[in-house]
């Protein structure tokens, strides 16, 4: 298996994943994703993360990094990154109330397809990626890819749920109380994100 074909292997395992846990097909409150969905994410963990490592032992994979000059910020982490939001916004096309398959089939042949031949042609990055200025933590500990992409595609799944209510409530009208709530998560949650953006690029290349 090449480096294109995995990504599609991992595209497919994303959408397994999403249709096996308890996401909403309405946008839910904050203790939602973080009382229901996250548990469930962190229970499945070790099963889940079995399934990636197959993809890649099963076929024996190794990835070395190609030579390009221009890479900048066109790193496996950060590419990476918006591989899994799109996979997410896809099958949220494809299954939430309001449907629209011909959008998502555009977006998977247009957007993820073109970032899956981006991850094939990436080098490994040079620059540090999680690097806000912050005293937040997020205390995130990785040993492997796999377990670094689970982490980012699972992050990203439950930012994503956290915040699609905000896109259909008056925020003004919002308790003050829920408002620190969701600012207090949205600021932890995308610390962790980076975070698994940053192990995203330094495992990916000990495969």
């Amino acid at each position: 298996m090449n480096k294109f074909n995995y990504f599609v292997g991992l595209a497919n395992y994303a959408d397994a994943l999403f249709n096996s846990l308890p996401i909403e097909l309405e946008p839910k409150p904050l203790n939602y994703s973080l009382g229901i969905l996250k548990p469930r994410i962190e229970q499945i963990k070790d099963s889940e993360i079995d399934k990636i490592t197959y993809l890649r032992d099963d076929n024996k994979l190794a990835f070395p990094g190609n030579s390009n000059d221009w890479q900048g910020l066109n790193s496996i982490g950060m590419l990476m990154d918006r591989f899994t939001i799109l996979l997410i916004r896809e099958w949220s096309l494809k299954n939430k109330t309001n449907k629209n398959l011909e959008k998502a089939r555009k977006i998977h042949e247009e957007q993820t397809m073109d970032i899956i031949q981006a991850m094939v042609n990436a080098a490994p990055g040079s620059s540090a990626m999680n690097s806000k200025i912050t005293n937040i933590k997020g205390d995130v500990l990785v040993k492997n890819w796999e377990e670094a992409f689970y982490g980012l595609l699972t992050i990203n799944l439950i930012l994503w749920e956290s915040q699609e209510v905000l896109y259909i409530k008056d925020i003004a009208s919002l308790p003050c109380e829920e408002l620190r709530d969701y600012i207090a998560w949205f600021s932890k949650g995308n610390i962790i994100r980076n975070e698994y953006i940053q192990f995203c690029e330094e495992f990916f290349w000990t495969i």
